[in-house]
């Protein structure tokens, strides 16, 4: 095959491959690493939603511990509260009616925070209702109101003698309490208001002296029934007294609502707000002069 090639013809060479630039280089290891780190953030996408799902799951679970951890505590606290007044009264009423005014008395003290008050203003609170509850308990165990106003009832006796003995007990208690409160009502009414008030709290003060008269000199309660009406009178004083303590230290200047409310809101960021404005309405206001002279 080689004689039949022309003798001194060049040899044919294969053509060389093109080799590509600088800038395609720089594209092909730019797309390159492109698509790695398009494949490492694929991979972290898929290894994020596998993790969110695990902790969406625990966070379910754990969700479903707390609920019921939260509803084992409530029927924990509700059942001590209706066993004790069982147990110590005699009654589940009285864990109702204590553990509702317990739950009142500190919702009270809750707020009383929320508004600033002072802390002397829950604790004193708390201390005196608990003494008069303390003393009022051991009062009403002992009946000692219903045996004094017996002793008062024989001593009248004498001026009216038509007077039922089962009844001049309590017809003296009402008499009693329905004067002592009223003339406290009627005090307590002129201060805060005027003759109309005073007049309001005479009214006010007679009814429930009449009525808590009547209670004290007309039953006779048992050691427990005693305990249990003191410790009620104890609770519901308490949000009583918190309240009344709260004005007198408003009043006083030691407790301000609206300097704890204020902070809730932006205004330092209103304030400069409201300088820009001006600056610019006044800014304003020079290019538009200048703009008329024109």
């Amino acid at each position: 095959p080689s004689a039949d090639r022309p003798t001194g013809a060049p040899t044919e060479t294969p053509p060389r491959p093109r080799r590509p630039g600088l800038g395609e280089q720089l594209g092909q290891t730019r797309s390159a690493a492109g698509r790695l780190i398009g494949a490492h953030i694929d991979l972290l996408k898929a290894e994020l939603g596998e993790i969110a799902g695990r902790i969406r799951t625990l966070a379910i679970l754990f969700g479903m511990v707390l609920g019921i951890a939260v509803v084992a505590g409530m029927l924990l606290l509700i059942g001590l509260i209706l066993f004790l007044g069982e147990w110590l009264f005699g009654s589940l009423g009285w864990g109702v009616v204590h553990g509702t005014l317990l739950a009142v008395g500190l919702i009270s003290a809750i707020i009383m925070v929320i508004l600033s008050a002072p802390s002397r203003v829950i604790v004193t609170a708390l201390i005196v209702s608990a003494v008069v509850g303390a003393v009022l308990s051991v009062a009403l165990a002992l009946n000692l109101p219903r045996r004094a106003f017996e002793l008062g009832a024989e001593g009248i006796r004498g001026s009216f003698p038509n007077l039922d003995p089962g009844w001049a007990p309590a017809i003296l208690g009402i008499i009693i309490g329905a004067v002592l409160l009223g003339v406290i009502g009627a005090i307590i009414g002129a201060r805060a208001g005027g003759s109309g008030a005073a007049i309001g709290g005479l009214v006010a003060g007679a009814v429930i002296g009449a009525l808590l008269g009547w209670l004290l000199g007309g039953l006779t309660f048992s050691p427990h029934g005693g305990v249990a009406l003191g410790i009620t009178v104890g609770l519901m004083l308490w949000p009583i007294l918190q309240a009344v303590g709260a004005r007198g230290a408003q009043q006083s200047g030691e407790m301000e609502p609206r300097a704890r409310f204020d902070k809730l809101w932006p205004r330092e960021t209103y304030e400069t707000a409201l300088e820009t404005r001006t600056w610019l309405e006044q800014e304003w206001a020079k290019r538009r002069d200048r703009l008329t002279k024109r």
